[in-house]
């Protein structure tokens, strides 16, 4: 089993680029809502998987029923295992609302008039020639609703600053789902619905 996973992590890290902050972004195919996706050979069938769950079950194995794999970093473009984990949708969800980053934030002026996809493309984009962090932040910049985060990219990447600024922006930003012990150790029950694990 580990030789398996040594591969898929592998395979994850050959065809994505760590930035700064501590994501990996994923540089390939997209679903139509902005997630890595990829063609994975299994027992000799492919299929088409979302590269963020994909990554994990090949870690902790299959993940509980009712789960996904949330990302505490928002970003649907990263796929580094310690911005994943694993939750119920509500807890995602309810993490998303806490965090303003739902519908609701249009009437801010800010919302990301290029959507999910649009987003990922760009950032995508940004770091197609290596690793260009005026250009990522810019990328990140334009979709950006918290205010203290938008001004930390209006000064170009710093990974200190922008880390710092989506810390203060929502106490909340500072804890994600956990992926549970049990969950890993082969249980098959879902996780604790306010399991919480520090981020920075």
């Amino acid at each position: 089993m580990v030789r398996g996973v040594d591969r898929a992590q592998a395979y994850v890290a050959e065809r994505s680029i760590l930035v700064p902050h501590g994501c990996r972004f994923w540089l390939r195919s997209l679903t139509t809502d902005g997630y890595a996706k990829c063609v994975v050979t299994e027992a000799g069938r492919e299929r088409t998987v979302r590269v963020h769950r994909w990554l994990m079950e090949q870690v902790h194995g299959p993940l509980p029923p009712g789960t996904i794999t949330a990302h505490s970093c928002n970003e649907s473009l990263c796929v580094d295992l310690d911005h994943l984990s694993s939750a119920t949708q509500r807890t995602n969800m309810r993490q998303m609302s806490d965090q303003n980053r739902a519908a609701g934030r249009a009437h801010l002026g800010y919302a990301d008039t290029r959507g999910s996809l649009g987003r990922a493309q760009a950032i995508q984009a940004a770091l197609r020639d290596g690793l260009d962090l005026d250009a990522l932040a810019a990328a990140m910049l334009a979709g950006e609703a918290r205010p203290l985060v938008r001004q930390a990219l209006m000064n170009g990447y710093d990974a200190e600053a922008y880390l710092a600024a989506v810390r203060a922006s929502d106490p909340s930003s500072a804890f994600v789902p956990l992926f549970t012990a049990e969950a890993a150790e082969g249980s098959r029950s879902a996780p604790e619905e306010d399991g919480q694990m520090s981020l920075f």
